[in-house]
């Protein structure tokens, strides 16, 4: 240890000689795995795009206060304890290297923090906003793709259905942006999804000012929030349950940040400013935009009200084209944080007013009785994070317009050098109602639920850890496909993850999901003095098992291979299970100019609740999370190429082959075939 910071102090010393820490392109399905694990459900662009921000505007570790440090999901309490002590004591790191000086601090963790922080010996700070753009970045992206098997919805029209897609199936996408970290960013994004008309179906643009003296924060355009724990408004990563079974429980106060995701929905569009009044931070905001809403007229008074909002952006045929911006909402609303100067404690008051143009009414169903309902929601709240030792408290309470309250409450804790600690209860009533919350839960929206969730990770050696979860729910109010009130479940996690060396690491994990849900049974009855059988509806415990064991090994600085293994067991009680199961094998190598990934996997399920989901690689700024399901093969191939110095190009090609004449999806996405195709470039301009 001594010899290591003798060796970090030197080279922080003769820094002006020396190279900051290279910063490569981010390996995002890595990094995701390690947090995220397996989930039953794909990850959407936001998770990536509020990632990728991490990394395009690295913390200054200089400047960076606690709430921002934690938002990485990569530090305990005790190495964030460490850190800021140490910049306490020792005043700014001169070099990134500086790292390994800091005690709690080990080789793996700081591997996995130094694609998101940098060291800036003076900052930046710009006098006018010409300074700020003449030393600032700027990037243009274009990026095209198309499925090139036909389907359904490009084809004409037959006498069974006449609707079809009104567009092209190419998928276009560009986005420009001009920033400097910690001081100005500007830019634009514009899409258009497969079978849609318009060449800019969504357009999306920002303007955002920081740290012009009391001014922390002043964005016009699109723009999200993060306050408190999320349970009035949310924005960027965040995972809940997943791998990383202590860190990414909680939700971390960062307030105002840009948009520029493609998503075409949970943003707002309008101004926000946040204010610096001594140890207060006063942000004010407001909003006006349009959004997608199914649209009926009641036949009795012709007043027509909203039925649903729709968040899928996809604007192909008629009745989608006529959902498309139906519903005009505005949003007004403001956030008070107090935070203490060592910034260990904080806490701070939100309130969002919600105004909509239509009524929304849900058709009439058990599950939709306390569902929102009407033209106005006004949500007020408390949120709070408090740090003692290697302690950290944090919750949020929220009152919606219907009186019910939505609540959140946890601790993470360091108890030692080697194991952490996380336990968090939540508790959002049946006719809570926040149409930005994303507090962490069970249930995809804050609504109709109580958990209890404990979490631990402990490191047995330098080179074995184990982690484990366990979360108990409870759902007080019927639910989408489940004929019973209340009913209850639980999982829990367990993983095992062996590194011996830096180039290699193993890791097996087990997920057991327990709820319950409407299954279908035979019934045998009498009619009439005949035997007959009949199918009815029954709620019974699911069961859902998933195993996987991962190897990743770095051969050389040019070649890594990466052996995925996963497979699923899905049962209702008194049933028969059926299984899936799914293998593959990634490479990956870098020559300079010239990088290459590819992977060809196996896959054999029963069913579609047997989905298998594995990360792919893919062009930069984008994702791809398919679920191999029914029985066949899938491979993909990706070329990144280094024209110039400003210039970087990407081809990605991905085909899925099924045997025994499956075909793919169903309605208007149909592809009568057994093989789908996929093709996608992109090229970056960097200024």
């Amino acid at each position: 240890m001594k010899q290591i910071t003798f060796l970090a102090l030197l080279l922080c010393f003769f820094k002006p000689f020396a190279q900051e820490y290279p910063r490569k392109e981010i390996n995002i399905r890595n990094f995701i795995q390690d947090i995220v694990g397996n989930p039953d459900g794909g990850i959407n662009e936001d998770l990536f795009e509020s990632l990728y921000q991490n990394y395009l505007n690295p913390i200054d570790l200089n400047k960076v206060n606690r709430q921002q440090l934690a938002s990485v999901y990569v530090l305990s309490e005790k190495q964030l304890n460490s850190f800021f002590s140490y910049r306490q004591k020792a005043g700014n790191l001169l070099s990134i290297y500086e790292l390994q000086a800091i005690p709690d601090f080990d080789l793996s963790t700081i591997y996995k923090l130094i694609p998101f922080v940098a060291v800036k010996s003076d900052g930046l700070s710009f006098g006018t906003l010409t300074d700020g753009f003449s030393g600032s970045n700027q990037y243009l992206l274009l990026r095209y793709a198309q499925i090139l098997e036909t389907k359904k919805g490009f084809t004409e029209p037959d006498s069974r259905s006449k609707v079809r897609y009104e567009g092209s199936p190419m998928k276009l996408y560009a986005r420009y942006k001009m920033y400097s970290s910690k001081d100005f960013s500007l830019g634009f994004t514009v899409e258009k999804d497969e079978g849609e008309s318009q060449l800019t179906d969504f357009k999306s643009f920002h303007l955002q000012f920081q740290n012009k003296g009391h001014w922390k924060n002043i964005t016009l355009g699109d723009y999200q929030l993060q306050l408190g724990q999320g349970l009035i408004s949310s924005a960027g990563f965040y995972i809940g349950k997943g791998s990383e079974t202590v860190l990414t429980i909680r939700r971390n106060h960062l307030g105002v940040r840009p948009y520029t995701s493609a998503l075409e929905n949970n943003f707002f569009r309008g101004a926000a400013a946040t204010y610096q009044l001594g140890k207060f931070e006063v942000t004010g905001f407001y909003s006006r935009l349009n959004r997608d809403g199914n649209i009926i007229q009641d036949k009795t008074t012709n007043l027509e009200y909203a039925s649903s909002l729709q968040t899928s952006g996809l604007h192909r045929t008629p009745s989608e084209i006529a959902d498309k911006g139906s519903i005009f909402e505005e949003n007004i609303g403001t956030d008070i944080t107090f935070k203490n100067k060592d910034n260990t404690f904080q806490i701070g008051f939100t309130a969002l007013k919600t105004n909509f143009d239509k009524t929304l009414q849900k058709a009439e169903k058990d599950y939709n009785l306390y569902e929102f309902s009407g033209n106005e929601n006004i949500l007020t709240g408390f949120h709070y994070s408090y740090n003692y030792q290697n302690f950290n408290l944090f919750g949020e309470v929220a009152r919606s317009s219907s009186g019910s309250i939505g609540t959140v409450s946890g601790v993470l804790a360091s108890l030692g050098k080697r194991t952490d600690f996380s336990i968090l209860f939540r508790k959002y009533d049946r006719d809570f109602h926040s149409f930005y919350a994303n507090g962490f839960s069970e249930n995809s929206r804050n609504i109709n639920e109580t958990g209890l969730y404990v979490g631990i990770k402990h490191a047995l050696n330098k080179k074995w850890s184990v982690s484990a979860y366990f979360d108990y729910f409870q759902f007080p109010w019927y639910r989408y496909l489940v004929d019973k009130m209340p009913t209850t479940g639980f999982d829990y996690l367990g993983r095992i993850s062996y590194q011996p060396q830096k180039n290699l690491q193993i890791f097996f994990q087990f997920r057991q999901e327990n709820k319950e849900e409407n299954t279908k049974i035979t019934e045998t009855y009498l009619d009439k003095g005949k035997e007959k059988t009949r199918e009815i509806t029954v709620v019974r415990d699911r069961i859902r098992n998933v195993f996987i064991a991962n190897l990743d090994y770095k051969i050389s600085k040019t070649l890594n291979l990466q052996t995925r293994a996963s497979y699923s067991t899905y049962q209702f009680d008194g049933q028969e299970f059926t299984q899936g199961f799914a293998i593959a094998q990634d490479v990956n190598a870098d020559f300079g100019k010239l990088s290459l990934s590819g992977r060809l996997a196996f896959f054999k399920t029963d069913d579609y609740d047997n989905r298998q989901y594995f990360y792919e690689q893919d062009v930069l700024y984008a994702f791809a999370f398919p679920a191999y399901y029914q029985h066949g093969i899938r491979h993909y191939l990706i070329a990144q190429y280094k024209i110039s110095r400003n210039v970087d190009a990407w081809v990605r090609w991905a085909r899925t082959d099924l045997f025994n004449g499956g075909i793919f999806s169903s309605g208007l996405e149909e592809i009568p075939l057994s093989h789908r195709s996929e093709v996608k470039m992109q090229i970056r301009l960097h200024f």
